[in-house]
């Protein structure tokens, strides 16, 4: 299941990224998944439950958007599209060029940080 090596991976930059600014853990991480991207959002969130752990996130949340495939038509636009039919949603042009959907992106990162503290004189 690739879905397991991608939420690793994604686990180790989320870490990095909670490395980077000091928090001391992660709370939240949102993903968007397209259509065309390969990943079932139901084997990655099983994926993410099982590594979780592995990583010091078992009480962090993941949250999957499912993004829609959208293409940018010549006459009309950035459209929607369908994954089996890529045509203009609007004219019915296949002349389209895909510009969303067939990605997985980490789009935020929710992270405690420590309490700032004091100085006593």
């Amino acid at each position: 299941m690739h879905e397991m090596s991608l939420v690793k991976s994604i686990l180790l930059q989320v870490d990095r990224i909670r490395s980077e600014a000091n928090g001391v853990a992660v709370d939240a991480m949102r993903l968007e998944v397209g259509p065309l991207s390969g990943v079932e959002p139901v084997l990655l969130a099983s994926a993410f439950a099982q590594a979780a752990g592995e990583f010091g996130m078992q009480e962090a949340q993941l949250v999957i958007d499912e993004v829609p495939l959208l293409a940018d038509c010549p006459a009309c636009g950035i459209v929607a599209v369908e994954p089996v039919r890529i045509r203009c949603s609007v004219c019915g042009d296949d002349g389209v060029r895909i510009v969303s959907g067939d990605e997985v992106r980490l789009q935020s990162v929710t992270i405690q940080c420590p309490e700032p503290m004091e100085h006593q004189r």
